[in-house]
């Protein structure tokens, strides 16, 4: 989680970017007439007209274009923004995702996949690691070379995080069951993690380096929904990952948003994102009935906040113009705050910004469809670029916040595979 805010951040503290005003307290679209409240709305039926499927392949090729412009032909790698030359691994898993769905869709031949996805891997197999162990939280996307929390090329490197390696595990796996002629190589590039070093005890650990004292920091990573995410990567390549840690009901405590009961984590990081539930369910499925039940009462949070406020809601962890972080959670629940956001750093709160985020307006309307989910889609329809999607609309205003970026790309064009084909894309 924290090499995403630091890397974006930095990002927007060395380009150039549009600033937008943020608004909370102005116009409100209306309810769609003749629609139950939409937190009571059922679930529809997984049938895709024929222009919500042109709406979904017009993001993703716009979303695969973007990813095409910022890919770097030495790597593979794509920056993760325009403007700025690195990336997390997080994002190299983005990658990944943006290649597979181009060439699954049409939008790239078998040679033009062969070539970016032969050449993506090929880097996963000589990249320095950190410690030798598992790889680096941001790399330079044309070089290759390790980057550290301070935003420079490094030989010593930033540290790892389990998520992301998490992330990049559900991937390689992807690939390697789609793809067997590639699972050699993908096969390689998981044999270079330390398993026995990014997991404690069956639990997904991270190692974070101060680039000034060169301290580090090891600790747990147990964000709810990101914590069973990553670990189904893990386990998806046989690593002894405790069982409990996939099960949703495990080390949680209950809360009440709006009069929707949400699980949060009782051990450390209680946040809880849109982000993980959608990518679960687009990606590996749920693999379970309590999976997708604490999927659906996340969803249900946001619906109960539209239904009091007249505030269209879809939360999520974004890349935004706004100074001064750049970069900010947007979170259903985090320690005993409802609908917070959050900047870079321990207790960053801010009041703004607030947006309706476009990744997640695809990715729920994807997995989770209601009428609720279709008005989201609906707003955040100003988000799109020429030159890609932006991060969203901001609340009250519906104004374009800007900001494109690989994470929001690759996500809306996983958004765009799921609802045409109506099924987890790991699964046969």
């Amino acid at each position: 989680m924290r090499s995403r805010q630091l890397l974006v951040a930095a990002a927007f503290l060395v380009g150039s970017v549009s600033v937008f005003s943020a608004c909370s307290d102005a116009q409100k679209p209306p309810q769609p007439k003749g629609a139950p409240p939409p937190a009571q709305q059922p679930v529809l039926a997984p049938t895709v007209t024929a222009q919500e499927r042109q709406l979904y392949l017009d993001a993703a090729r716009t979303s695969w274009n973007l990813v095409n412009r910022i890919t770097e032909p030495s790597t593979g790698l794509a920056r993760a923004h325009p403007n700025y030359s690195y990336i997390t691994l997080w994002d190299v898993a983005g990658v990944i995702a943006a290649n597979y769905v181009a060439h699954e869709l049409g939008f790239i031949n078998d040679a033009t996949f062969d070539a970016h996805i032969g050449r993506i891997l090929s880097t996963l197999s000589t990249v320095d690691l950190f410690d030798r162990a598992a790889f680096n939280r941001i790399y330079d996307a044309k070089t290759g070379r390790m980057v550290d929390n301070a935003s420079k090329i490094s030989n010593v490197g930033a540290g790892w995080s389990s998520v992301d390696l998490g992330r990049l595990l559900i991937w390689l796996r992807i690939i390697a069951n789609k793809h067997p002629k590639y699972a050699p190589m993908a096969s390689q590039v998981v044999k270079r993690i330390d398993m026995s070093k990014v997991l404690r005890d069956g639990y997904l650990q991270g190692v974070d380096v101060d680039p000034k004292t060169g301290k580090r920091e090891i600790f747990t990573e147990t964000e709810i929904g990101y914590q069973q995410y990553a670990l189904t990567g893990f386990a998806l390549w046989g690593a002894r990952i405790n069982p409990a840690g996939l099960d949703v009901r495990s080390d949680v405590r209950e809360v009440n948003v709006l009069g929707v009961r949400l699980l949060t984590d009782s051990r450390g990081n209680d946040r809880v994102m849109s982000e993980p539930y959608i990518m679960l369910g687009l990606e590996p499925g749920y693999r379970s009935a309590e999976l997708r039940r604490e999927a659906g009462q996340v969803l249900a949070a946001q619906a109960a906040r539209y239904q009091r406020t007249r505030i269209v809601t879809a939360p999520s962890e974004d890349a935004m113009p706004d100074p001064p972080w750049y970069f900010y959670y947007y979170s259903i629940y985090h320690r005993g705050k409802t609908f917070v956001v959050e900047g870079v750093g321990d207790n960053a709160y801010v009041e703004r910004p607030r947006w309706i985020s476009s990744k997640a307006a695809f990715g729920w309307n994807a997995v989770m469809p209601s009428a609720y989910t279709q008005l989201v889609l609906r707003t955040v329809q100003p988000a799109s670029t020429a030159s890609g999607w932006g991060s969203g609309v901001y609340e009250g205003t519906l104004r374009p916040t800007g900001v494109t970026s690989l994470n929001t790309a690759a996500l809306i064009m996983e958004s765009a595979l799921y609802k045409i084909r109506g099924r987890p894309i790991l699964s046969n």
